[in-house]
Order: C-alpha cells, then sequence, then structure tokens
C-alpha cells in the first residue's frame, strides 16, 4: 500500500462516525457509566480549572458539540473541529453561531497562534498520526497556552487485539466495542511511546497525567486495566 493510500485508508476510518452519528450522541450522554462516556467526561472536566472567559479554545474532535456547550458555560469563545460530516451538522445545529469547521487532525484549518486553549477528548487516537497532531496543535496554539487531551490508553487498544501472539508495537486496525457493544469503532492502535515522544517533552512542558478505567469500554476476559488517559501540557 502507497503512503497516499495508507493515508486515505485511515481518513476514511475517521468518518465512520457519519454511519452511526445520531446513535453515537444519545447514548453518550446518558447516566448509566456502562452506557455512556459519563465517567471520562466528569474525570475531564474536573481538571478544567485553567479555562478562564474570553479564553480562545478550539475543541477538536467535537463530535454533535456537547463539550463546546460545558467549555461556553465555562466563559470561553469556543471553536470546533470534526472529521464527520454528520457530527459537524448536529454541532451546528446545536451552534449555529459558532465556528465549527470539517477536517483532519493533521492539518487543522486554522491560522498559527490562534488559540489559547485546544481540547479533545476521545478524539486523538482516530489519527494514525498521533505526532503529526501534536505538531498542528502547537502550530494552532499561541504560546504558553495549554493542550488538554483525553485519549484511548494503549493497553487498552492491546487488549482489545484478542490476540495471544498480539505485537504491541504493530500498528493495526482492532474494533472497540462500547455502550455494552451497542457502537462499534474502527481504529488504529497506539504505542504509549507514541503519546509521550520528543516533540511533546520539546515543545510543551507536560504539567499533568491521569489513567483510568473506562467502565463504558469492553471488559476483555475480566481484567481490570487503564482505558482512558488525560495529558495536560503549555506550549513553550
Amino acid at each position: 500500500m502507497s503512503l497516499k493510500n495508507y493515508y486515505d485508508y485511515f481518513m476514511d476510518l475517521a468518518k465512520q462516525y457519519n454511519n452511526f452519528a445520531d446513535k453515537y450522541s444519545r447514548l453518550a450522554h446518558g447516566q448509566d457509566f456502562s452506557m455512556s462516556n459519563k465517567y471520562s467526561k466528569e474525570t475531564f472536566y474536573k481538571h478544567l480549572d485553567f479555562v478562564k472567559p474570553g479564553a480562545k479554545l478550539l475543541d477538536i474532535g467535537c463530535g454533535d458539540g456537547i463539550d463546546m456547550l460545558h467549555y461556553q458555560k465555562l466563559g470561553a469563545k469556543v471553536f470546533g473541529l470534526d472529521s464527520s460530516e454528520e457530527m459537524v451538522a448536529i454541532a451546528k445545529n446545536k451552534f449555529p453561531n459558532s465556528e465549527i469547521k470539517l477536517g483532519t487532525f493533521e492539518n487543522m484549518p486554522f491560522e498559527d497562534n490562534y488559540f489559547d486553549i485546544v481540547l479533545s477528548k476521545y478524539a486523538i487516537h482516530i489519527s494514525p498520526y498521533v505526532s503529526q497532531t501534536f505538531s498542528e496543535i502547537h502550530r494552532i496554539l499561541k504560546p504558553n497556552g495549554i493542550m488538554m487531551y483525553l485519549t484511548k490508553h494503549p493497553i487498552r487498544q492491546y487488549f482489545e487485539r484478542k490476540e495471544s501472539d498480539g505485537n504491541y508495537f504493530e500498528q493495526k486496525i482492532v474494533d472497540s466495542r462500547v455502550f455494552q457493544n451497542q457502537i462499534i469503532f474502527s481504529e488504529p492502535t497506539h504505542t504509549l511511546q507514541e503519546y509521550l515522544n520528543n516533540f511533546l517533552f520539546e515543545k510543551f512542558d507536560v504539567q499533568m497525567f491521569d489513567e483510568h478505567w473506562e467502565p463504558c469500554a469492553e471488559q476483555i476476559d475480566g481484567k481490570r486495566y487503564p482505558g482512558f488517559f488525560i495529558i495536560k501540557a503549555k506550549k513553550r
């Protein structure tokens, strides 16, 4: 497979939300921990004390815009980016006066040094190129701007391979089942080193790392392992 075909293949994966946007939006915001993103959302929100009124904030992988509503309540001037046309349409319906764009994390349609804050929840792992996503976040953040993201833990992805001899270091596509198997994602795997890479430590000051079990995910073989982690970092 050529590099271009490889990239196009993963970009098609990013658009899979078009197939179940309404269903995902309905399930994700319920109150049952095993049937929604309630636990990860509440955990992420607890770290948002740095969001101040007037801050220019971008939500990458904004989905249906539910998190944008929360950030707006904190006083931020909110922008959104997502790769799913259907999710963007839902978000625009909720925020008709906000700037919500369709695009990829590897080539974000925003100017350099534009945002005070870039946030992302359960989205960065969809890209096969984590380092390029970090580079773009760094480009669009103002000096001393804050990046904070929540993403799927590589250990969870390793268990989701369901292979007795699986190679943790080999990127492959795995199925991730959530909300008691009601939605199945196909996603590229990552290593922890892809997230904790040299670019991160050279261009940002890491301020926080937090990892958690994910109750809404499929529980493989009854094991208890980290399902997601959160990183907060300041641009140098």
